[in-house]
């Protein structure tokens, strides 16, 4: 009689060892095929996240560099303004006095005629005795640091005048005069006493001479001006 091959009985589970069933089983080939969709959606989503984050804090840094510069810009403005007001509240206050010292002749270049004449009209208005002048160049007076004009330079011609008086008063009156056309700034004045014809009645008594300047301010003379 035959004999039947005995068949082999299965290993119990509980006869694997821990080594064999890790080998068995694989996250990889087994579970990751069946969130692989959901984590390529999820790595898709965190992707298009920092994109959009990044996206907005470009956004944000060039509004804020935006808003930075229309500040400036705005700050700019408003000294612009604030600069334009206080100077139209000093052209209010000292345009008045700038306006009187431009007739005087104090304000812009020295007109030299106008001196000329304004000693002739005196002379005649004042019935005075003859007179006899010498004007001088005109050269630039040094200021004090401190005192600032600007642009401009303060000039002055030396001016002086000879003239023959019937009494001490005939020089202030004269001196008066010239002073309310212009502005000036009397340095030294002599008298002495001559002999009088006596053949005339209104012959000098004395005579004065006076050292003064008649100062002017006005931009500077080019170069090219100076030497003509």
């Amino acid at each position: 009689m035959a004999q039947k091959n005995p068949i082999p009985a299965k290993p119990s589970p509980a006869s694997t060892s821990p080594k064999d069933a890790a080998v068995a089983h694989s996250f990889f080939r087994d579970d990751f095929p069946i969130i692989r969709k959901a984590s390529i959606k999820l790595g898709i989503c965190i992707v298009i996240a920092l994109i959009l984050v990044g996206g907005s804090q470009l956004v944000l840094l060039k509004q804020e560099a935006i808003n930075l510069q229309a500040q400036t810009e705005l700050d700019q403005a408003q000294g612009k303004y604030t600069l334009a007001v206080n100077e139209k509240n000093d052209i209010r206050e000292f345009q008045p006095r700038y306006v009187q010292l431009m007739r005087r002749g104090f304000v812009g270049d020295e007109n030299r005629l106008d001196i000329i004449e304004y000693v002739h009209s005196i002379q005649e208005s004042r019935k005075l005795l003859p007179i006899a002048y010498e004007i001088f160049p005109q050269k630039n007076f040094q200021l004090d640091p401190s005192i600032s004009i600007g642009e401009l330079e303060l000039r002055g011609s030396k001016l002086v005048v000879k003239m023959g008086l019937l009494h001490e008063l005939d020089m202030l009156t004269f001196l008066t005069d010239l002073s309310a056309k212009g502005i000036l700034s009397p340095q030294a004045c002599s008298l002495k006493s001559i002999e009088a014809a006596k053949d005339k009645l209104l012959s000098a008594r004395l005579e004065a001479e006076c050292t003064l300047y008649w100062i002017t301010m006005g931009r500077p003379v080019p170069a090219s001006k100076e030497s003509q």
